[in-house]
């Protein structure tokens, strides 16, 4: 089981600063802290924010007047000092001198190993940061336009020193103002970036490669109009090639998730549930949770991170939270949490700020996160095999159901509609068992039959969103 922790750590050590007075470096995230986050079952610790960010990215942040009206709005009294610029328009991959450099970094890494944490890092493979030394150096590997078109579309494209680069871009939304877009037409740039992919995975034991659909050839051709070869394949077999063992997750979005996997990465972003979940449509969450498990064991299930708002602000019924917080957490492959969600926070805190907006967070929110994480301490949840449970009537009613011999079995059932909801669970490979059900959240029991669980299952009525929650044992 694999369960990934992620912390901004520009915003966490802005408030660790003000706790000791001084400024915070890696040196300062309490081993107390790292076993509090291993104690709970996580196994990844992914930091963002480590690589610096220069001058030119941080005034694009700076200029940007939507950003600005935001933080005013969420943040007392915020100064220019506030506004650190996009982590991920990077200057250099070397960790920021103010988070302690590359000798602090390493020491964290030593350090999360001993309580069972493997460090991940970002990889920003589509883009570099308007201060990358790239730029100056090596002009030829980039998008570059001519000077009327800087003129005509500032926010497409920028003139740095006597040559005028496109910005970084997602089709779908504005160019990224802060940062500079790498041509993969090129091969001598599939082997700057692998390269540079390797010393990254020299430094940790995972990279989450940002927007990664964008380096997919028919992507990169439709959106620059030139061809390139695939990239994907070789990068990550001569990374592992040099690090064996190093896991790659992929941010993907489009329905690209499968063919990523295909390409070789371990873990994909699954936006596809995420937003059917925010939905609310019954149909297609189950629908979904009926993919494949090679499918599903290779996705990362979230209900936020740092580009979607908070899980508080977009889910705001506590019981439509909470469903949905067991189902992406009791599905296979690696679960997301974001620094703030164990808070219930509801204010989404931005990248380009050193500072998190001053809340109190839901406690509804914080309730539900905090009885996920006692299920993910089950053993079955840890070890065991999974098997999607499904109402022989059609009911919205699902069962995520986790088996371990000579252990207590787990099962957590959610109503995914919105309305009130009854039906017989198929017990997969509990039916035919006599059964004892302990809820693990009130006083409830009950027992089952041998003949109960194989011929009508578990009969419920929940209300909508309602959950459930059993250890499992024979009786």
């Amino acid at each position: 089981m694999h369960q990934l922790y992620e912390l901004n750590v520009r915003t966490w050590a802005s408030e660790r600063a003000a706790e000791l007075g001084r400024p915070a470096t890696l040196d300062d995230l309490p081993d107390a802290w790292l076993q509090h986050l291993s104690e709970n079952g996580f196994t990844w610790l992914y930091l963002m924010g480590v690589w610096p960010t220069g001058p030119l990215a941080r005034a694009a942040s700076l200029a940007d007047v939507s950003l600005r009206q935001y933080l005013v709005s969420v943040i007392p009294n915020l100064c220019d000092d506030d506004i650190c610029g996009n982590p991920l328009a990077p200057a250099l991959y070397a960790c920021d001198p103010a988070l302690g450099g590359e000798a602090a970094l390493a020491r964290l890494r030593e350090r999360a190993r001993s309580f069972g944490l493997s460090l991940m890092l970002d990889f920003v493979p589509n883009h570099v940061g308007l201060d990358h030394p790239w730029v100056r150096e090596h002009p030829e590997w980039f998008i570059r336009g001519e000077r009327w078109q800087a003129e005509r579309e500032p926010e497409s494209w920028v003139l740095l020193g006597e040559q005028v680069f496109a910005h970084g871009r997602d089709p779908n939304f504005a160019p990224w103002r802060s940062t500079v877009q790498l041509d993969y037409s090129r091969p001598e740039v599939h082997d700057a970036m692998i390269a540079l992919a390797s010393d990254i995975a020299a430094r940790c034991d995972g990279l989450r490669c940002d927007v990664a659909m964008l380096l997919l050839p028919d992507v990169f051709a439709g959106t620059w109009h030139r061809p390139m070869p695939p990239f994907w394949k070789r990068c990550l077999a001569e990374v592992r090639a040099q690090h064996p063992g190093t896991l790659f997750m992929a941010e993907v979005y489009w329905n690209r998730e499968y063919e990523l996997q295909q390409a070789g990465f371990d873990f994909t972003y699954d936006k596809i549930l995420y937003d059917r979940l925010l939905a609310g449509d019954s149909w297609a969450i189950r629908a979904h949770l009926r993919a494949a498990y090679d499918y599903q064991s290779h996705c990362v299930h979230f209900l936020e991170n740092h580009e979607e708002q908070r899980a508080a602000a977009r889910f705001p019924n506590p019981d439509h939270h909470r469903g949905a917080l067991f189902i992406t957490g009791m599905v296979p492959g690696m679960l997301l949490c974001h620094y703030g969600q164990e808070e219930g926070r509801m204010l989404h805190s931005s990248l380009h700020a050193r500072r998190r907006p001053p809340e109190a967070g839901s406690e509804p929110h914080r309730r539900a996160y905090q009885d996920l994480l006692r299920l993910l301490s089950e053993r079955a949840r840890q070890d065991g095999s999974w098997h999607l449970c499904e109402c022989r009537q059609g009911s919205p009613l699902v069962g995520l159901l986790w088996t371990l011999p000579s252990h207590h079995s787990l099962l957590v059932v959610v109503n995914t509609s919105w309305g009130d909801a009854s039906g017989c669970l198929d017990l997969g490979p509990l039916a035919g068992r006599a059964l004892q059900l302990e809820e693990m959240f009130s006083e409830e029991s009950r027992k089952l039959s041998a003949e109960e669980s194989q011929q009508s299952g578990l009969c419920l009525n929940l209300p909508p969103w309602g959950t459930r929650a059993y250890r499992i044992a024979d009786w």
